[in-house]
């Protein structure tokens, strides 16, 4: 075996990060990829980004602290306890704020579920990223040192390259001084989560603190603040609530333990013979966890169908012939299991639907014929012909039928297939295609369709149907954000040459956006190639066709390094760049695109 490398150039880890951010950084300042890195000191990548944090063994920590000379036990605080997190993989969360700060290193405390606002900056922590509404961190990225700090790694199905969002951009989610979420996250903050200490230890103590927090505040107090702050604060809920987690199992577990006492289960069990299934219901715990309780309190389980189930005849009747619904459904709502139901139907002499998908009610279901024919074609005999019917509404909103997958959070091509057999149902097509830069357009059989999907009878219909989940129509914001990035690359760059004052309204093609922003934020500075390949991320070659893109615009003015600055530098002579004296006089907010649209939206938070 070889000798371990050390390596020359290194970075200490700031207080509180966690292993994946740090050696993100150390793999951007040796200008590597990170599993390279990882290669080069003989250490095996993980596959998922997450387990560098959760499952770095120890022996690969101490290897690090002797490849960088770091001091003995200064990596343990870059990890969390693997029993804090199971076989589910966690989420990171992160402050915007702090990103900006420390430029892109991320803490360890956002891969804890219970974290979910940042102290420092008194603000809510974002899951998703601001542009692509995905997690920015769920693999590791190859192209670490093409990226910059704090960038959106998510790589959108069918598309090249990742997201490459900047969320330190993201609007922050700010709370008053005094909030109690921000005095129950610096209790939670306090809880030590690296090392060896036992998982039931902290979820005990963080069970403490949120069951405290729950009781005394609830999302009816962020309600004054916006819609957007309820569901971060929701979702953090689900989170550590869910029993597919480790805490929402350790939860349930203990709760089980507290509420399920040998003398409980023994008078309402064995004495008032209530079955398991119904004390389980009454106490919302699942009925495994119920039964493995009364098997390890020696409690002698009753098997399942021992008893018979008390069935109202006529209303099983009314529920399957007539409504049609499934035995999933009538088995859910009395408590019976499907066995029982199925054989009571057939002590009733009631003949049993065909297995599968054809004995649903939505395939069973007929439409009266007021409803127009091409709703009636597109629902009837088919399982989710309301859902596509949402969709067709939702996409004739958006340019294109890209877009609108993005916004339903789907597969391009599972969505375009939707439609073609929701067209070949109907018999016509209801929509043409965008081609080029020309938007998708309804034919005069989708515009007949959408005006019969906006009349009254339909709209009920359709909320009969779908219920809580009707896909909610897209806002302004969505739609013209869709249209500002369709038409962003078909955009020509504003002409600078003959103008003293700047144009009232700037274009800029969306592929050079990055270049216009990193220039406009710095107006005054001589600039080169190499520098701008650092900053950006975006290849050299990229680079040197904008330059000269720009230059042509007379947005920049160049100079040739000369002979005495060469001999003093050493090296290939230089080519700066500059702003010409219109160009510095342009705001960065002029920029128009994406980053026009996420000013508007700070600006509005604020």
């Amino acid at each position: 075996m070889s000798e371990l490398r050390t390596l020359s150039i290194r970075v200490t880890p700031l207080p509180g990060e966690s292993m994946d951010s740090w050696l993100e950084a150390l793999a951007r300042r040796c200008w590597m990829p990170v599993p390279s890195l990882l290669s080069a000191l003989q250490l095996r990548p993980p596959e998922r980004i997450h387990q560098f944090v959760t499952s770095m063994p120890e022996q690969h920590l101490r290897t690090l602290e002797e490849c960088l000379q770091l001091p003995s036990g200064r990596l343990d605080q870059t990890v969390a306890a693997a029993n804090l997190f199971g076989r589910r993989a966690p989420s990171c969360r992160f402050c915007p704020q702090c990103l900006n700060e420390t430029q892109g290193r991320w803490m360890l405390r956002w891969w804890l579920p219970w974290t979910f606002a940042c102290t420092r900056h008194r603000a809510l922590l974002h899951f998703d990223c601001h542009r692509c509404r995905r997690p920015p961190r769920e693999s590791i990225s190859g192209k670490v040192p093409w990226q910059r700090p704090g960038e959106c790694t998510h790589k959108p199905p069918r598309r090249r390259g990742s997201c490459g969002a900047d969320l330190s951009f993201t609007p922050p989610l700010p709370l008053s001084p005094q909030h109690p979420l921000l005095d129950a996250q610096e209790q939670l903050d306090a809880i030590p989560a690296h090392g060896h200490r036992s998982a039931d230890l902290v979820f005990a103590d963080v069970d403490r603190l949120l069951t405290e927090l729950m009781s005394s505040y609830s999302s009816d107090g962020l309600s004054s603040t916006g819609a957007k702050f309820c569901r971060v604060w929701k979702r953090m809920l689900d989170d550590v609530t869910d029993p597919a987690a480790e805490i929402g199992r350790w939860r349930l577990r203990s709760r089980a333990h507290t509420l399920l006492t040998p003398q409980f289960l023994h008078r309402e069990h064995e004495v008032r013979k209530r079955s398991l299934r119904e004390i389980a219901k009454s106490f919302d715990l699942p009925e495994r966890l119920v039964v493995q309780r009364a098997k390890d309190l020696g409690i002698k389980v009753q098997p399942a169908g021992t008893r018979p189930h008390p069935f109202d005849d006529a209303w099983l009747r009314e529920q399957y012939v007539v409504q049609l619904r499934s035995l999933g459904d009538i088995s859910h709502e009395t408590g019976a299991c499907t066995e029982t139901v199925t054989r009571r139907l057939v002590k009733l002499g009631i003949a049993r639907r065909p297995a599968g998908s054809r004995s649903r009610r939505e395939m069973l279901v007929e439409l009266d014929k007021s409803v127009h024919h091409d709703i009636r074609a597109a629902v009837e005999d088919t399982l989710h012909g309301w859902v596509r019917l949402r969709r067709f509404q939702i996409n004739m909103a958006f340019p294109t039928v890209s877009a609108t997958a993005d916004y339903l959070n789907m597969e391009h091509g599972a969505l375009s297939m939707q439609f073609s057999q929701m067209e070949r149902a109907i018999g016509g097509e209801l929509f043409r295609r965008s081609t080029g830069h020309t938007p998708q357009q309804p034919t005069s059989r989708g515009v007949s369709l959408l005006q019969q999907l906006a009349k009254k009878q339909a709209r009920e219909l359709m909320h009969h149907a779908l219920g809580c989940d009707m896909t909610s129509m897209p806002d302004r914001e969505a739609v013209s954000a869709a249209q500002t990035a369709f038409g962003a690359d078909s955009r020509t760059l504003t002409d600078l040459c003959e103008c003293d004052q700047p144009p009232p309204r700037i274009s800029v093609p969306l592929s050079l956006l990055p270049l216009a922003r990193q220039l406009l934020s710095h107006p005054g500075q001589e600039v080169y190639t190499t520098q701008l390949h650092t900053t950006t991320g975006l290849p050299l070659n990229t680079i040197y066709k904008q330059l000269r893109r720009l230059e042509a615009s007379g947005w920049l003015l160049s100079r040739r390094e000369g002979a005495a600055e060469r001999a003093h530098r050493g090296g290939r002579g230089r080519i700066y760049y500059t702003l010409t004296a219109t160009a510095r006089s342009i705001p960065l907010h002029a920029l128009p695109g994406p980053l026009e649209a996420n000013d508007t939206q700070v600006e509005r938070e604020r």
